[in-house]
């Protein structure tokens, strides 16, 4: 999958935060692909943190350029905000795919949400490109 725009960074080039990168993915999953606006309950019940953090997050996204957002009102995506999205929901489908195939059946979820955010967009693409060249044979290591 060829991913347009979105490198983990905002329009000013700074370095998104992981929280932001969290909260921009999940806004992303919440909006059916950025296509529905996103409700701040919605939005802070999804992540399990208060309105008003979701409200100052949403805020701090808008001044970046990656959401529309009013206070009080519905949150949307805008381009810049869509294509980050879908780039921080693929490079989390990559890495839970590659560790999977590294440690078998384990439980990898909170080892990729640890990891994602440290990974450079070439790093991810390797990964998805060894699995899709993969035999799919166990690489699975014992001895833990």
């Amino acid at each position: 999958m060829k991913i347009a725009g979105g490198n983990g960074r905002s329009r000013e080039g700074g370095r998104m935060t992981p929280a932001g990168e969290d909260y921009l993915m999940r806004i992303y999953v919440l909006s059916g692909e950025g296509r529905e606006p996103v409700r701040i309950k919605e939005l802070s019940d999804d992540l399990g943190v208060s309105p008003s953090s979701a409200s100052r997050m949403a805020s701090s996204m808008s001044a970046r350029g990656l959401v529309n957002f009013r206070r009080y009102g519905y949150i949307t995506l805008t381009g810049e905000g869509r294509q980050l999205g879908e780039y921080l929901v693929w490079r989390r489908d990559v890495l839970i795919r590659f560790l999977t195939a590294l440690r078998g059946d384990r439980d990898v979820e909170k080892e990729a949400e640890t990891a994602e955010h440290c990974l450079f967009r070439d790093t991810v693409r390797a990964m998805e490109v060894f699995l899709e060249h993969w035999d799919g044979d166990s690489l699975t290591v014992s001895g833990e």
